[in-house]
């Protein structure tokens, strides 16, 4: 086996956001192999990604490992399966028929026996000390009968049986949750360096701001002052190794990566076939189907995750609290006690962090490394938006990113004037970015929102059948600020900006970006003041104009939307309208009518067909008949006037559809 007592200890360890490190490995070594452990589920992402230069000008012959498989199923390749008790007993009946040599030690037998093994018999209550091994020696024919218990050597003389033996113990003695990755080597001396891959957990980032403020402190509503932004990353050492003295690096972006299985061997499934009694069936052959293209995604650069526990970064922080000095630590204090932090190096897509002093840190322990110190200019304000926070405003330092690195989404501690003051999340900040750190309520503000909406017809157009209808609407907020503070505030109120509903009637906003409008109220001591917001979407509807009435006509007419002549056309139509409808509604009473006649002249029918003709009877007889007579008379007259209706309505509707068809206005 390659020796594995040489080690290539670790030089660099570049950490990602998405799960990933990249491990650089480098160093003086002798001989032909070296080897490296992984876990197993380590494996895959090494393999994909592991790279080997010899910097002395040797090779890099090639890099074996272990087939990743079930244990017992590697161990069932073997030709010889010892248990776990009674090893001997199991190898000397796997080597049944095999040539051995055996050396029995004291006793009337003692001495070196060569030959093929014929088996072993055992006796089931002391297996080993009474069984007896049976050999037939490679001179003659004889067969010796030897006792197990008294065997003081066993010689295997077949390489194979060899090798069987040395796999077993091989496969025995490999770890299931670890894999060894061999690099074979030229032989001499070698300078090498190796790097791959390996999940890693995200690295995560927390500030600590130290904020001093002008001349008047902050309680006196100070504007503003200078602040110093530490940024400390942390990272968890998860390799099965000590960190010592290595350059580390902290990589915020997030590359495309993925996990493929390239550890696992398989064997495909092949159809079996088998031969006929006459005639030999052919394979099937199937077209090769293209390997399944794995999925990218694109991820955020922000990550949430929070801190773990912490060690040697620590120690030297700033931020202890353990007890009171006895005068406030000044901005100067904390920022003498940190070193500069990192060098950025932008890369695009990317930002890099690069540790300046090399970190240290032990096998399963995490570390917070200095990674940003800067001084900043700030701005004290008061910040309201409803949405995010209702009733009060907060209290929030704005400064721009003006350290020249990439700040990463994380936690930060904002203390000013010596004193804490509360907590806020950073946003992940490009340079020269604004950033607004809330890190407070103030409770002597409280504000309330009212909102109203009103809508407005604006234009009208007709085209053929149909109004189109532009309609505004109009939506009011009002801010009301009430303050029981002792001095004057100015309140910065945010508004979310829609693009399609612009402001009118409003002040202009001090402020304003692609999300967001901003207005400054001056709130007076103990005073009430206000904001009024009014923003305007404009909308479109279509209705027929044959579902307009008179009284919705003279309200366009009233707003401007309609002119006389227009006016005039439309009520022509209406008219025309009205007069088909009312031509519809005789002819149904019409209908009805006639339904009638048509009952009671059948009653009258079978009345007659009871009657007689002389008498009383002859004399009803014929007044029923006259009845039926006059009947007749009226249904002739509905008929004549529905085919008149008919006839009115269908003109009048021909008149409409002309009209409506070169109506425009």
């Amino acid at each position: 086996m390659p020796d594995t007592s040489q080690k290539l200890p670790i030089r660099r360890l570049t950490l990602y956001k998405h799960g990933v490190g990249f491990v650089e490995r480098g160093g003086p070594l002798e001989g032909e192999a070296v080897a490296l452990v992984f876990r197993s589920d380590e494996v895959n992402d090494a393999l994909k990604s592991l790279l080997a230069v010899d910097r002395s000008g040797g090779q890099v012959l090639g890099i074996h490992y272990e087939t990743p498989a079930d244990r017992a199923a590697r161990l069932a390749e073997s030709g010889i399966v010892l248990g776990a008790d009674h090893t001997l007993l199991d190898l000397l009946r796997a080597l049944r028929g095999w040539r051995v040599r055996l050396t029995v030690g004291e006793g009337t037998a003692s001495g070196d026996y060569t030959g093929r093994l014929l088996g072993v018999e055992v006796v089931d209550d002391k297996p080993v000390s009474r069984a007896r091994v049976a050999l037939l020696e490679a001179a003659g024919n004889r067969i010796v009968n030897l006792p197990l218990g008294r065997l003081a050597a066993v010689e295997l003389l077949d390489e194979r049986t060899a090798g069987d033996l040395r796999f077993f113990l091989d496969t025995s003695m490999n770890e299931e949750s670890h894999r060894t990755v061999h690099i074979r080597l030229s032989p001499g001396a070698h300078d090498l360096r190796v790097s791959y891959l390996i999940p890693s957990p995200t690295w995560r980032v927390s500030y600590r701001l130290i904020a001093e403020s002008t001349p008047g402190g902050a309680g006196a509503g100070a504007a503003g002052g200078e602040l110093l932004l530490q940024g400390w990353g942390l990272f968890d050492n998860r390799l099965e190794e000590d960190l010592d003295g290595v350059t580390v690096a902290l990589v915020a972006g997030q590359p495309i990566s993925f996990i493929y299985d390239l550890a696992t061997s398989r064997i495909p499934d092949r159809p079996v076939v088998e031969d006929q009694a006459r005639i030999a069936a052919g394979p099937v052959e199937f077209a090769a189907m293209a390997p399944r293209q794995a999925k990218r995604a694109r991820g955020g650069a922000g990550d949430d995750s929070a801190g773990g526990m912490v060690r040697s970064a620590l120690m030297s922080a700033p931020m202890s609290m353990a007890a009171p000095a006895a005068e406030p630590l000044g901005m100067n204090d904390y920022a003498g006690s940190v070193s500069a932090g990192a060098a950025g190096t932008d890369q695009g897509e990317l930002f890099q962090y690069n540790v300046t002093t090399p970190v240290t840190v032990k096998r399963g322990e995490s570390a917070l490394v200095p990674i940003l110190s800067t001084r900043i200019p700030y701005q004290r304000q008061l910040l309201y938006n409803g949405a995010k926070f209702p009733t009060h405003p907060v209290a929030a330092l704005r400064f721009s990113n003006s350290s020249g690195l990439v700040l990463e989404r994380g936690p930060v501690t904002v203390l000013e004037d010596g004193d804490y003051r509360g907590e806020a999340m950073v946003s992940f900040t490009k340079p020269a970015g604004e950033i607004y750190l809330a890190f407070a309520v103030e409770l002597g503000i409280k504000i309330s929102e009212a909102t109203a909406g009103r809508t407005e017809l604006t234009a009208l157009n007709i085209e053929g059948a149909y109004f189109n209808i532009q309609y505004a609407y109009y939506t009011t907020t009002t801010y009301t600020l009430e303050s029981s503070l002792a001095e004057s505030r100015v309140v910065t109120v945010e508004a979310r900006l829609d693009p399609d509903a612009p402001l009118v009637d409003t002040p202009a906003p001090v402020e304003q970006n692609a999300e967001f409008y901003r207005w400054t109220v001056t709130c007076p001591a103990h005073e009430t003041a206000g904001l009024v917001v009014t923003s305007r979407r404009l909308g479109w509807r279509q209705e027929g104009v044959l579902n307009q009435n008179y009284d919705q006509l003279r309200t366009y007419l009233q707003s401007r939307l309609l002119d006389e002549a227009t006016l005039a056309r439309l009520k022509a139509l209406l008219d025309e309208q009205q007069g088909s409808a009312d031509n519809n509604a005789e002819s149904g009473r019409l209908q009805g009518e006639r339904d009638g006649l048509f009952a009671r002249q059948e009653q009258i029918r079978k009345n007659m067909t009871a009657l007689g003709s002389n008498g009383d009877e002859g004399a009803l007889r014929k007044k029923l008949f006259g009845q039926l007579s006059a009947s007749e008379d009226r249904l002739a007259a509905i008929d004549a006037r529905q085919t008149a209706l008919i006839a009115d309505s269908a003109a009048r509707q021909a008149r409409i559809a002309a009209a409506l068809k070169d109506l425009r206005a």
